[in-house]
Formats: C-alpha cells, sequence, structure tokens
C-alpha cells in the first residue's frame, strides 16, 4: 500500500486534472497526501541587471500563483476523508527538480503531470527525482480523464532491473486490476541471454500477490518500440502502463532507451516509470 503519496502542482490549471488521480489514490490506500508547489526563483533566466522593483512585482507574481494553487488543491480535498498536507517553498537555487526531490525521498509515490513536449524528460524530474531517489513516479497526460487508473494496466516487459522495479513499484495500484497484462516486446533481440528474466517467471511471482497476471508477446515489425506499446495499449483499452526507464547498458538502450523518451512525449495513459 501506498501511504505517502506527493503530487507536484505547478498551477491551478493543471491541478484538478492531477488531484483527479491523486486524490482517488489516496482515498483507496487509506494514504497522507502531499500537495507540493515549488515556486520558481525570481533569479531564473534572468540575463542581465533588474530592479528591485521587478524584482518585488515578480515575486509577488509567484506568490499570488502559489496561492492559487493552494486554493485549488486545499478546495479539491476538502469533505473528501483525506488524510491531506499543503507544502510550499521557493528553493534556494533555480534548479526546481531538487526541491522535488527532497520532498520525494520521503513518498511512497510522486504523481507528476506530463511535461510540454519540448520538455519531454519531465523538466528534471526524470533525471533528478526518478534517478536520484529511486522513487516511482506516476506521470499523468495532458489530455484526457482516468476515473478507472489502475483497473486494466500494461507492464511493459524486457527482463530487466529497471521493468522489474517498475512492476514491483506498481503492486499497490495493480491490486486493484481485473487482470494485469504483461507484456513483452520483441524478446527475440535478447534471445533469453544475459540473465534476463522471461515474462512468465515475473507472472508467476506477481500472482502470489493475489494478481490475475496474462503474459504476452508482441513484435513491433516496422514499428519502434515506442509505437508498437502505444498500439497496444489502444487495442487493450488499457488505463495504466507501468515501465522502467532506461539504463545504460547496450541491451537495454536499445529496447527501451528510445521508448522511455517516445512514452513520455506521447503517453495516450497515465504511466508509472520507476529505475
Amino acid at each position: 500500500m501506498y501511504k505517502t503519496i506527493l503530487v507536484c502542482l505547478d498551477s491551478a490549471e493543471r491541478s484538478d486534472r492531477l488531484l483527479d488521480v491523486a486524490v482517488p489514490l489516496a482515498e483507496r490506500h487509506g494514504a497522507h497526501l502531499v500537495g507540493l508547489h515549488v515556486t520558481p526563483s525570481v533569479l531564473t533566466d534572468l540575463v542581465s541587471e533588474v530592479s528591485v522593483e521587478y524584482l518585488e512585482a515578480t515575486r509577488k507574481s509567484l506568490k499570488q500563483a502559489a496561492e492559487a494553487v493552494r486554493a485549488a488543491f486545499e478546495a479539491r480535498v476538502a469533505g473528501e476523508g483525506v488524510s491531506a498536507e499543503w507544502r510550499c517553498e521557493e528553493p534556494a537555487d533555480p534548479d526546481y527538480a531538487r526541491a522535488v526531490t527532497r520532498h520525494a525521498l520521503c513518498s511512497d509515490l510522486v504523481v507528476v503531470a506530463q511535461s510540454h513536449t519540448s520538455q519531454w524528460n519531465g523538466g528534471g524530474l526524470v533525471t533528478e527525482v526518478l534517478f536520484e531517489t529511486g522513487r516511482p513516479i506516476l506521470f499523468v497526460p495532458r489530455e484526457g480523464d482516468y476515473p478507472t487508473l489502475g483497473e486494466r494496466p500494461v507492464i511493459a516487459w524486457n527482463g530487466t532491473r529497471e521493468a522489474a522495479r517498475a512492476a514491483f513499484d506498481a503492486v499497490p495500484i495493480l491490486s486493484a486490476a481485473g487482470t494485469v497484462r504483461l507484456l513483452a516486446v520483441d524478446p527475440h533481440r535478447t534471445g533469453g541471454k544475459g540473465g534476463l528474466a522471461p515474462a512468465d517467471d515475473l507472472a508467476v511471482t506477481l500472482a502470489r500477490h493475489g494478481l490475475t497476471v496474462e503474459a504476452g508477446v508482441t513484435y513491433s515489425g516496422d514499428l519502434s518500440v515506442g509505437n508498437a506499446l502505444l498500439s497496444y495499449l489502444a487495442d487493450v483499452g488499457a488505463d495504466l502502463l507501468v515501465m522502467g526507464c532506461y539504463g545504460h547498458s547496450r541491451i537495454r538502450e536499445m529496447l527501451f532507451g528510445g521508448v522511455t523518451r517516445q512514452i513520455l512525449r506521447e503517453m495516450t495513459v497515465p504511466v508509472l516509470m520507476s529505475r
């Protein structure tokens, strides 16, 4: 069970979409929900000297934006019966991800919004929060509603450490599933060598957690692995993708290096990612 869920709220406009996912999760798990807003530093992106008046006006504007996010968070959790806490801080330096990392280290799950296409890597969240904390991150797409999160999940499996970490990090969400689909993409590329675990072994292990698991295989053919995954998600009506973040070995980069980037850019369902 997740007992502390951190939801990163960058703007009042995107708060509802994130809270529509985070609040039901907190209710389901009896979790403490932490709403976090990191106010951008007033020194960010300054390329020349500016007046004190400009800095004060910028600081006031950022404070007003933070208050709007707080109001949205508190209004959403009011009357929900969820243990909730609001946190807001201005980092000592312009590094947004570093400020988030401090809070993520003490959370069971981190919920964030999909970044804009120009920031496919999460604006530093993937490299900083995901890589440095080891916490699972649930990315919520910019579009769509997901009231059944975790009822029809798909685990992308390539038999590696990152994929295993993601699968077991997702077990609390997977407990709501009717059937968990465990999908190996292009397993012939590894040939079962190098200590990579077959999907059937993972399916049996996950079943011991009380899950109903179906292990399957698909081949990308002329598609990229990422497109094959996205196509499969659409075919089965999935409402969650679980996958590991790419590593550095040649095999992992070949299978999921580009896939990580593509899924973060083009996700069509929430994605739980671990490393």
